[in-house]
């Protein structure tokens, strides 16, 4: 890739060693600090020369040009991360319901907020995660301080994009994945929901919750239980939470 080429930067430490541990395909080259680098920075220079990768000194100056995020000193310049259509999720998602192995997805429902569609990629990525969902409209982007919010999260869960969620949701379940919304005003507890096999969380907006259409498309509705709910959960929390709580019950499961 010639510097020509370049069409995006992504910042932060976290950021930039999730982006290097997931490969160098799409990564031109380093952007350092120029001066005394911390020992974070210092692996993140030997792990850039490992995967042989160009590095450049930038000065503060310099970075604070690039970005407005908080870049702490390091940046990578890469090829944009996409977004995977309908089409190209469906077969990759088919293929993992073949080999009976379990599926985990997480489907956001207007939530508008790149920081927080960040926050939900990196406990997508961190929990295991398939694939976050977002529909086409009424969706936060995949911006720069989403990507670095997500703290590498964005390079290792891809985000799909539907014209339709109702309709993707009626997919999903034709494939054989149970759909599990989350809304406050149920009774069922998220733990009392058999969350092992084919399972999608769906959540929605912290303003607004779930659209009805969405809600009427959900196999099952549960909540996180709370000793006060007035405060309630920024979404990415709720998201870790339950995501969690899949995961918990697999590992019961299987022991």
């Amino acid at each position: 890739m010639s510097e020509s080429e370049v069409v995006e930067r992504i910042f932060g430490i976290n950021s930039v060693e999730g982006r290097l541990q997931s490969g160098k395909e799409g990564v031109s080259r380093l952007l350092i600090r120029d001066g005394e680098l911390s020992a974070r920075l210092k692996a993140l220079v030997d792990l850039a020369n490992s995967k042989r990768l160009a590095i450049l000194k930038v000065t503060d100056r310099e970075f604070e040009e690039y970005t407005q995020v908080n870049h702490q000193g390091v940046g990578l310049e890469v090829s944009p991360l996409r977004t995977r259509t309908e089409n190209e999720f469906y077969t990759l998602l088919e293929k993992k319901v073949s080999d009976e192995s379990e599926s985990l997805l997480l489907i956001l429902d207007g939530v508008t907020d790149p920081r927080n569609l960040g926050a939900c990629l990196r406990s997508a990525a961190t929990l295991g995660a398939m694939a976050v969902i977002v529909p086409k409209d009424n969706s936060a982007p995949l911006n720069e301080a989403a990507v670095k919010t997500a703290s590498g999260g964005a390079s290792i869960v891809p985000m799909v994009q539907v014209t339709n969620l109702a309709r993707c949701i009626e997919t999903l379940q034709k494939m054989g994945i149970w759909t599990v919304g989350t809304l406050l005003e149920t009774d069922q507890a998220l733990s009392d929901v058999d969350l092992c096999g084919h399972i999608a969380v769906v959540m929605g907006s912290e303003e607004k919750g779930l659209r009805q259409k969405t809600i009427k498309s959900c196999d099952f509705l549960a909540k996180i239980p709370m000793q006060n709910e007035s405060c309630g959960f920024n979404v990415s929390v709720a998201a870790g939470i339950c995501l969690y709580e899949v995961q918990r019950q697999r590992l019961v499961k299987a022991s």
